[in-house]
């Protein structure tokens, strides 16, 4: 790595690190971003950090949603760590991507977990909490029939039926 290419990414990793919980999710979705413009530009230039971006989005999902303010809405640090599971979701997540399922009553939160969840890759077992809360909100008549139905087709996914 060359000079060029580590300032940038050390500044962008002093931001992930950051104790103000509205930079770290700015840094969340910064890399989000740039993962989503690797199809037009052919490379994501944060993917060298990408081990690190999945940790602290973990991190962040281990903890209750912040409850909002001025600066940011309610949740939008689970909201920003969820998006960022949708590109780098690995099977340990499904635990952590279940518990915020089960606990949320965001509908934002709810869908943003949902595309989470549907990038956990299926290869080996499924993690049990995780298909069940699946199963749950696929059974949940509270919830829309959209949201029921992404549950339903998230678990069909990851289990292969």
């Amino acid at each position: 790595m060359t000079a060029d290419e580590a300032i940038p990414l050390q500044a962008f990793s002093a931001l992930l690190h950051s104790d103000n919980v509205a930079t770290v999710c700015r840094a969340l979705n910064m890399y989000q971003v740039a993962a989503s413009y690797t199809r037009l530009s052919g490379g994501n230039p944060l993917e060298p950090l990408g081990g690190e971006v999945r940790q602290v989005a973990r991190d962040v999902l281990s903890r209750p949603p912040v409850a909002g303010d001025s600066e940011m809405r309610a949740a939008f640090d689970h909201l920003s760590a969820l998006n960022v599971l949708t590109s780098l979701a690995q099977a340990e997540d499904a635990g952590l991507i279940a518990e915020v399922l089960e606990g949320t009553s965001d509908a934002d939160v709810r869908a943003t977990a949902l595309l989470a969840a549907a990038a956990v890759p299926a290869d080996g077992v499924p993690d049990a909490r995780l298909l069940g809360a699946l199963e749950a909100m696929a059974l949940d008549e509270t919830l829309e029939e959209r949201d029921r139905a992404r549950a339903h087709a998230v678990r069909e996914k990851l289990t292969g039926s």
